[in-house]
Formats: C-alpha cells, sequence, structure tokens
C-alpha cells in the first residue's frame, strides 16, 4: 500500500513539475504568446506535412519556428529530393515569413552530438543571466545550430560565446534574434 501511494505521489509532482516548466518557458519567452502559439502552430504544421511526405527523409528534420522565421535541421544531402521537398513544403504554411536551413550530409556519431548538446546546456545554465527556455538548439556532425529569441544582443553573443567553447564544437550557426521584451 505504501508503494501505491509513494508511485502515485511521484505522478502527481511528475505532472505539477511539467506544468511549472511549461509555464516557465512560456513567461519568460521574449515573444507575445500569441507570437508564441502562431510559431508552434506554424512548426507543427510544416512538421505533420514532412512526415506525411511521400518523399522518404523528410520525417528526421527538425523543425524550428520563431517569430516566423523558420529553421529546418538535420541529415540531409544539399540538392536532394529531402531538401527540396522540405523547402517546398515550409515556404508553403502560412504565416512563414522566411525559411533557412542547416543541413549536414552525414552524423558521424549521435552520441558524441547529444554530449555535445548537453555540455552547451549546461554553460548556459550555469550563466545566471540567460536562460536555457528562450533557445532550441540542434546538433549536427559537432555542428551547433542555436534557433531562439533574446532581449539582448549580448546575450545572444554569451550563448554563441559558450557553445564555442565547448570542447567538440566543431562550428556554431546561429537564428537568435534580438527583440525588445514582450509586454
Amino acid at each position: 500500500m505504501r508503494q501505491a501511494w509513494l508511485l502515485v505521489t511521484l505522478l502527481l509532482l511528475n505532472g505539477c513539475t511539467t506544468v511549472l516548466y511549461a509555464t516557465y518557458e512560456v513567461t519568460t519567452d521574449q515573444r507575445t504568446f500569441e507570437t508564441q502559439h502562431l510559431d508552434t502552430g506554424i512548426a507543427g504544421t510544416i512538421k505533420a506535412r514532412l512526415l506525411e511526405s511521400d518523399v522518404k527523409g523528410t520525417g528526421w528534420i527538425e523543425v524550428y519556428c520563431r517569430r516566423g522565421v523558420v529553421v529546418l535541421t538535420g541529415v540531409v544531402e544539399h540538392g536532394s529530393p529531402v531538401e527540396r521537398e522540405a523547402l517546398t513544403v515550409a515556404r508553403h504554411v502560412e504565416g512563414v515569413k522566411r525559411v533557412e536551413t542547416f543541413f549536414v550530409p552525414s552524423r558521424p556519431s549521435l552520441l558524441s552530438d547529444y554530449a555535445i548538446k548537453l555540455k552547451v546546456n549546461a554553460r548556459v545554465v550555469a550563466d545566471w543571466d540567460l536562460r536555457l527556455s528562450q533557445i532550441s538548439m540542434s546538433v549536427l556532425a559537432g555542428n551547433v545550430v542555436l534557433v531562439g529569441v533574446v532581449d539582448r544582443e549580448d546575450k545572444a553573443k554569451k550563448m554563441l560565446a559558450h557553445a564555442r567553447a565547448t570542447g567538440g564544437v566543431v562550428a556554431v550557426k546561429s537564428f537568435i534574434q534580438v527583440a525588445a521584451p514582450a509586454p
């Protein structure tokens, strides 16, 4: 009986922490709630259409959207049908202002990329001036891709510096936008 209560308590706590984290992300975002909602819808629509596509390989592409700017990342050959399909799909979704890509032809080690992501995250979390919730990150073959919205240029520069200073990073590509704080 005691184990059942412990399990119920843990499930409730997990639900509470999930709600708290989601609330934290929404309230610390530099975009208005409406813009966050629109961006989430745009990214979701693109991802759904890529998953539904008849072109094999489009479902593995990561999709980010900040203030109508879409960033597509993944392991995709330059000029391939996958690249063409992803660009076509993204450009034809309502609300998309611009589409950017960061594709690599191969990924030698998913594990190494994941370790790099954890190290960059740790550096950003340790910097009390930055909020990890304001950026999304993709790591492909040692290349760090940052997507987000911050309220000051110096924060964008600090995030880039943290990524560049991380062991194993080959290069850093930033799609971080600087915007005034949301009202």
